[in-house]
């Protein structure tokens, strides 16, 4: 389903899409329209199902694009009925991915978008100060902060704390 936008949502839309950090008030100014009006636009875009994404890439990750029958990862529909799929990934999990389509005749090209790469740098844990190797589990406090810790009872004990201590206030001695 195609959304009509109107003028103003098009305009606030191609801002945000050259720099989607630009804040309301400067959208506002090079518009002429008020801050509260941007701030409606964007609400509505949100609505019409205008997503608003940062794109990039791990590092050693590739995209892949498979034309096929099948849908496999971000799909979009050809005109002629096949299917364009859109897969994001390190080589060995495309390679199950193509393992995966039961049809044996697709056309496929893997490229290195023209973004960023980025790699983790190393984390630790806001709790213990130990380094995080793999994936952190997060904990968010009521004010909206998040904090990363490096097991489930490292994750207990800082939600503990953080309840004691009124949602965080001078919780990590061991930040780097």
């Amino acid at each position: 389903m195609v959304e009509k936008l109107t003028e103003l949502e098009y305009k606030v839309l191609q801002m945000l899409k050259e720099d989607a950090r630009r804040s309301a008030n400067s959208i506002a100014k090079e518009l002429g329209v008020s801050r509260a009006t941007v701030a409606k636009v964007i609400k509505n875009l949100k609505r019409k199902g205008i997503r608003f994404t940062i794109e990039y890439q791990e590092e050693g990750e590739l995209t892949t694009f498979i034309i096929s029958n099948e849908c496999v990862g971000e799909c979009y529909q050809l005109i002629d009925g096949r299917i364009l799929s859109i897969v994001r990934g390190k080589m060995e999990e495309i390679s199950k991915v193509l393992q995966s389509i039961k049809e044996k005749e697709y056309l496929i090209a893997i490229k290195r978008l023209n973004i960023p790469s980025v790699s983790r740098a190393e984390m630790y844990c806001d709790y213990c100060g130990g380094e995080i190797r793999g994936e952190p589990i997060i904990v968010k406090s009521g004010n909206k902060k998040l904090y990363y810790a490096c097991c489930k009872t490292c994750a207990d004990a800082l939600k503990r704390k953080l309840t004691r201590k009124g949602e965080g206030e001078g919780l990590n001695p061991f930040s780097r």
